[in-house]
């Protein structure tokens, strides 16, 4: 999500789904601030979906911490060290400074996976949607926000 909205919206999603998740979870325990169960009901689910829609705007922006965008900076990083301890084997053995690369990001705790279609259009080292986290975590979350690339 763009990080200009991302801020305004959050705390308008989390004031509306909070207010409706307690009024859900109120009315869950007999004090109805509606006409029927099914209507707390229903307001205990929008609430919840307006939370988790706010958790998603995080994840998905570039304030989610380093995920997508600390691969960014790792793929840079080992493209400088490569650059930097190979500087004339760019021309002269680009499979090298490749190689190099790619070992560098295996050593950061990336695997190389061709499963993104940017991957697919350019499969070169410093291409930032070629590699996934090893960590199940990072990965679904960094696999998230590729979709959103």
């Amino acid at each position: 999500m763009n990080e200009g909205i991302a801020p305004f919206l959050s705390p308008l999603t989390l004031l509306l789904g909070g207010g409706l998740l307690a009024i859900g979870l109120l009315s869950l325990i007999d004090l109805h601030f509606f006409k029927t169960k099914a209507q707390g009901k229903i307001a205990l689910a929008i609430g919840l979906l307006f939370i988790f829609a706010t958790e998603a705007m995080f994840v998905t922006s570039g304030a989610s911490g380093r995920y997508f965008e600390g691969q960014k900076l790792d793929v840079t990083d080992c493209e400088f060290q490569t650059e930097r301890d190979f500087p004339a084997e760019r021309r002269s053995n680009p499979k090298l400074v490749h190689d190099k690369i790619v070992a560098c990001m295996d050593m950061l705790g990336y695997d190389w996976s061709r499963e993104h279609y940017h991957c697919a259009e350019a499969p070169i080292s410093t291409n930032v949607f070629c590699y996934l986290p090893r960590a199940p975590m990072q990965r679904s979350i960094v696999a998230w926000q590729m979709r959103f690339e």
